[in-house]
């Protein structure tokens, strides 16, 4: 009993040092997030809530980290409790994302590639190009339905040899094929990705509060000690 109590507190050791780690990198991800604001072309609003979920949930995460750590070496029942209870709320929180991701997978890729379309649609129009050019870079692909949706002008990042004009681009190194399909296979493997993740991310809770709990009922109290 002894030597899984000690296992249980090193496991809980690591990974809870792993969780300080994330959390501190999300919460920097936020913040870098936030003073770039105005690099992203999006509504200030829809901005502003998502950078703030972000940054909450990195808090959270960092919480975790910190209290599980502390409990981890203290044993200390009251800490064992608030990072149970924090566990707790952290797996609510994935366990909502979940359902929402595998309930919302065909609507958020619709809407994604609605959004792509029409700032193709926009593209000589737009301030910030960037991230159409990113996309197009990224999944060698040009325009929505192919390079014909810019008329006779499509930009660079739909050339193979970088900051190349597209009429300087040789023939054979032109993104011929549009986005609409490989955004759709790239979006889908994306969401297949965060549903492992969280449904990892669930298991691993539930690991660490079973073990949370295990520590502390076979840690005797110092006033029976």
């Amino acid at each position: 009993m002894a030597v899984l109590k000690d296992f249980l507190r090193v496991f809980l050791l690591i990974i809870n040092t792993l969780t300080v780690v994330i959390g501190v990198a999300i919460v920097a991800v936020a913040v870098l997030t936030f003073v770039n604001s105005s690099s992203y072309d999006v509504e200030e609003s829809t901005f502003v809530v998502t950078v703030s979920i972000i940054l909450i949930l990195g808090f959270l995460v960092l919480a975790i980290g910190v209290f599980g750590c502390i409990s981890s070496i203290t044993q200390s029942p009251v800490l064992s409790n608030v990072y149970s209870s924090l566990l707790g709320i952290l797996f609510l929180v994935e366990l909502v994302v979940l359902i929402y991701v595998l309930a919302s997978e065909k609507s958020t890729t619709k809407i994604a590639l609605e959004m792509f379309e029409e700032h193709i649609d926009n593209y000589y129009n737009n301030t910030d190009q960037n991230a159409i050019n990113a996309i197009q870079s990224s999944l060698e692909c040009c325009g929505y339905n192919g390079p014909q949706d810019f008329g006779g002008s499509p930009p660079e990042s739909c050339c193979g040899v970088e900051d190349t004009p597209w009429t300087d681009c040789p023939v054979g190194a032109r993104y011929k094929d549009g986005c609409e399909e490989k955004m759709k296979a790239f979006i889908d493997g994306a969401q297949d990705l965060i549903a492992a993740v969280l449904g990892f991310a669930l298991l691993l809770n539930i690991v660490s509060i079973a073990s949370a709990c295990y520590i502390k009922r076979n840690t005797v109290p110092y006033d029976k000690m």
